[in-house]
């Protein structure tokens, strides 16, 4: 009997420890730096454009800044890898530095939020240096649709420096910002190497409001140079108001095939008077599904060019641009100092499927559809595209401003003009959508360039309908 007492004394004994053993192990899980946490569902999946996927579980690191609001996350100092998120605690901020970060493709470094991070008041601002797979989203909260915030800047919010490659900056807010919201001046001369150019760059879900430019890229060509060239440029789903004096809102000076889609641009230069635009961009690419209403300059100028020997194309399509002070929907032009031999050659541009109204109020200058320069080579077609109340068109379009252009270079055919909106059918004049019996209906003419309108609805295969919407 005393034996069995023992044997029971001692099994009670082994299991008493055993849970103390678990329970210890559970609390210095639960107190470590990294820990394993569900993500939540990006708000805006059912976009066409989202976020970098997330796994539905993944390993985290949770970071905050020293006592003077300074955060640098440094991959010299300590290294980070695609399964673990970084997260920046909620707060107030006076700088992030984030540099020498490597992901990989189809893994990259994440940097997220937890809370509203703010960067409030002069310069103030995120630095990005030398980094290539890293994607910067403040998403990370799921109370919260835009967790980075940057206001009240007379300066820049967030500069670019160095070696930037397969960067993507998302859902990131914007408000009084005095200068640059985005900027990037890289001294690389093109070689041909992929160390000579940045490239896959997305900046998608912003918000700003009042605030400078919000994308200022240097770079150009200068004699026989090509300096400064991002390959692959994305700006989408990008919301742009109440700036009266940017000039020009996005502006890059060479690219080759950029992707501008899905952004809406209102209220913008209406204290300017000079020639702006809201997208001024050299280089090729394509623009498409954005909507520019209450405004002064170009939606888009767009000076061609393109890298390489092999000619490249320029695509305006699906976009709705109305109310504007002066000037046309779009510009293309070329410039001979461009055309370098062996390294650079002509454009192919195509407007099509656009819907532009109200164009030029001011009535001193054209306002028509776009603004055809000379490009040195390249030809322009314009087909498509609805048209209405266009007080000051050229004398003899309503589609396109003949300025230095070959006439045997441009084409513009199947372009519905109307006085009035009311008359090409249009519903109203904040969608611009089509009513059954609008004249614009099935009056397209075929074409493979473009499947779906302005509002992702299939279009006609064999008689799509003229304008940006189906």
């Amino acid at each position: 009997m005393v034996l069995l007492c023992k044997s029971l004394t001692f099994i009670l004994l082994f299991i008493w420890i055993s849970l103390s053993s678990c329970e210890k192990n559970v609390i210095a899980v639960e107190n470590a730096k990294t820990e394993t946490t569900p993500d939540t569902e990006n708000e805006e999946a059912d976009q066409e454009e989202t976020a970098e996927p997330a796994e539905s579980e993944s390993k985290k690191i949770i970071l905050s800044g020293d006592a003077e609001g300074k955060l640098v996350i440094d991959g010299n100092s300590k290294k980070y890898d695609c399964q673990t998120a970084i997260v920046v605690q909620g707060g107030a901020y006076t700088s992030i530095q984030i540099k020498n970060l490597k992901g990989q493709e189809g893994c990259p470094i994440r940097i997220t939020n937890d809370g509203l991070v703010e960067m409030i008041g002069f310069r103030k601002h995120m630095q990005i240096s030398d980094v290539s797979h890293v994607s910067i989203s403040g998403d990370g909260d799921v109370g919260i649709k835009r967790g980075f915030l940057f206001r009240d800047n007379e300066y820049r919010a967030i500069t670019l420096d160095g070696a930037i490659n397969n960067l993507r900056v998302t859902h990131i807010e914007f408000k009084n910002i005095g200068n640059y919201v985005i900027s990037y001046n890289s001294d690389k001369i093109y070689d041909g190497s992929p160390d000579s150019y940045a490239s896959n760059l997305t900046f998608s879900y912003l918000t700003a409001n009042n605030t400078g430019a919000l994308i200022n890229f240097g770079g150009g060509i200068n004699g026989s140079a090509i300096q400064g060239l991002i390959k692959n440029l994305e700006v989408s789903y990008v919301t742009f108001t109440n700036s009266p004096t940017v000039r020009n809102a996005v502006y890059v000076g060479i690219a080759m095939d950029y992707h501008i889609h899905h952004n809406e641009f209102r209220d913008v230069n209406m204290r300017e008077d000079n020639h702006n635009a809201m997208f001024f961009l050299r280089g090729n690419g394509r623009f498409y599904d954005n909507y520019v209403n209450g405004h002064q300059g170009n939606a888009l100028r767009a000076w061609g060019v393109s890298i390489g020997t092999t000619p490249k194309e320029i695509l305006v399509y699906n976009n709705i641009v109305v109310n504007s002070r002066k000037y046309s929907a779009f510009e293309v032009q070329s410039f001979e100092n461009d055309m370098v031999s062996g390294k650079t050659t002509f454009i192919n541009a195509k407007i099509f499927h656009n819907t532009c109204g109200n164009l030029n109020l001011s009535r001193d200058w054209y306002g028509v559809v776009v603004d055809a320069y000379r490009l040195f080579g390249g030809s322009c077609q314009v087909f498509n595209n609805l048209a209405f109340n266009l007080p000051s068109p050229h004398p003899t379009s309503n589609f396109v401003s003949y300025m230095s252009i070959e006439k045997d270079m441009l084409t513009a055919w199947n372009n519905l003009y109307f006085k009035t909106s009311k008359a090409a059918g249009i519903v109203d004049e904040q969608e611009f959508k089509l009513d059954g019996a609008s004249p614009a209906k099935g009056h397209g003419k075929k074409t493979a360039l473009v499947t779906r309108d302005f509002y992702n609805k299939s279009r006609n295969n064999d008689a799509p309908s003229v304008g940006a919407v189906e």
